[in-house]
């Protein structure tokens, strides 16, 4: 006889905790993946440290949101925290990353903050972490660019120009290393 709880599953502090600790396993992943990262193109500096990489893709007319990638490194002795990104042209600019939820269902979730350990090269790439504008007022098209003001905790404010590329074979995915993109 097979015993099946009865209602409906309600997460408790255990799935909160385990909710928590695998989106933080999905920053620390995408730290250790520099290879994936986009070619070195424009670098930002502020405090210790130093931004690049920055691109999205170009998006059509219809595009309410789209995706920033970039890799931050920093050089220094003491951590800091991105807390903030801004745009003139979106409603509304957020850290988002995917995760297994409560219900062990892959999920995007809203970040509040992104943590730079000293030493560390964390790389905002597709299927990991980005920077999701919303509320989108232009077009992109391949070879523009932007700017985007980033606010670090420690560090400060920096303005970033982001480039605009082509979407690789139809989908998000970003390889100039090798070709080998999926």
């Amino acid at each position: 006889m097979s015993m099946k709880p009865k209602g409906r599953w309600v997460p408790n502090r255990r799935h909160e905790k385990m909710k928590r600790l695998l989106a933080a396993a999905i920053v620390a992943a995408t730290a250790v993946t520099t290879g994936y990262a986009h070619h070195d193109g424009d670098r930002f500096k502020v405090g210790d440290l130093m931004v690049s990489h920055a691109y999205t893709y170009e998006n059509a007319a219809t595009a309410h949101a789209t995706r920033v990638y970039l890799t931050i490194e920093n050089v220094g002795a003491e951590g800091d925290r991105l807390t903030g990104a801004s745009v003139d042209f979106a409603t509304r600019v957020l850290f988002e990353g995917q995760a297994i939820d409560a219900e062990g269902t892959l999920a995007v979730t809203e970040i509040n903050a992104v943590s730079i350990a000293p030493g560390q090269t964390l790389t905002f790439q597709p299927g990991a972490i980005w920077i999701e504008l919303e509320g989108v007022k232009r077009t992109f098209e391949h070879g523009e660019h932007f700017y985007m003001t980033l606010t670090f905790e420690t560090a400060g404010t920096v303005e970033i120009e982001v480039e605009i590329e082509e979407v690789p074979n139809g989908h998000d995915d970003h390889d100039h290393d090798d070709g080998a993109g999926s």
